[in-house]
């Protein structure tokens, strides 16, 4: 009786394997279907560098140097470099148990980073960008007033360097930065609560990495920003990222096709 048993079950299981194996055969054959229909490398390339691409790119790159440009004609402020990092990949579409499938097959994005010098106090420098009207700097209420009390304002970041970074308790507050949608301006604190040193740009990707990659410093012999916190004492950033009216924050996309 257990030997009739057992060859039962033995018969259960080299069927249950064969099932087992024809779905898993069935789930690769349809992945490998999937994946055929994805287009090439070489075709995406050729997307990515096409004359719509490309005009694209001039006018984020543009819109992005005008931004750059304002910012600099701020009296305390002297540009020193920019890191242009400019990108075209495949979107993440999940793995085969999750269901974010992209309705792209090509994203292109660009991000940029501004460096400056700054002369004097930043207390003094602050108010400047602000009159500058580069962009609404942290969360406004409904009648477009600054939120004081809130990071991200320029009225929260004067209150932080005049309190040394604590509130009147002693404790401490949050990091200042300057915050809009697609850009955020930080800089050196290295003698308050929350230090910072605003970083050396990371270096360029080789060549050939990925679909379409593009790196480039602006001006070339730039001054990097060590040498920059020596002869001013005081580091800024502007960071931009493509297309902040876009949820997509992507300056060219190619659609799917179903």
């Amino acid at each position: 009786m257990t030997g009739t048993v057992a060859r039962w079950w033995h018969r259960v299981g080299r069927r249950c394997s064969q099932v087992g194996g024809l779905l898993l055969a069935f789930v690769l054959i349809g992945l490998t279907k999937a994946c055929s229909r994805e287009p090439s490398e070489r075709k995406l390339r050729a997307q990515a560098t096409s004359p719509g691409a490309e005009s694209r790119r001039a006018v984020e790159e543009r819109q992005m140097q005008a931004l750059i440009q304002r910012l600099s004609t701020v009296e305390g402020l002297e540009h020193t470099l920019t890191r242009f990092d400019d990108s075209c990949a495949r979107p993440y579409n999940g793995s085969i148990f999750e269901n974010m499938r992209s309705p792209y097959v090509l994203t292109c994005s660009m991000r940029a980073v501004a460096y400056f010098g700054v002369r004097g106090d930043m207390s003094e420098v602050l108010p400047r960008i602000r009159a500058a009207g580069i962009a609404t700097w942290g969360p406004h209420d409904h009648k477009g007033r600054e939120l004081p009390h809130l990071a991200g304002t320029v009225t929260y970041a004067l209150s932080y360097h005049r309190a040394r970074g604590r509130y009147p308790d002693g404790s401490l507050m949050s990091a200042p930065t300057l915050t809009a949608p697609g850009l955020r301006i930080d800089w050196d604190r290295a003698d308050l609560p929350h230090s910072h040193r605003v970083e050396e740009p990371p270096p360029c990707p080789p060549d050939g990495s990925g679909i379409y990659q593009r790196c480039t410093t602006v001006p070339e012999a730039a001054m990097s920003v060590t040498a920059a916190r020596a002869r001013y004492g005081t580091v800024l950033s502007l960071g931009l990222s493509s297309s902040p009216t876009s949820s997509t924050n992507h300056y060219f996309t190619v659609p799917r096709r179903n």
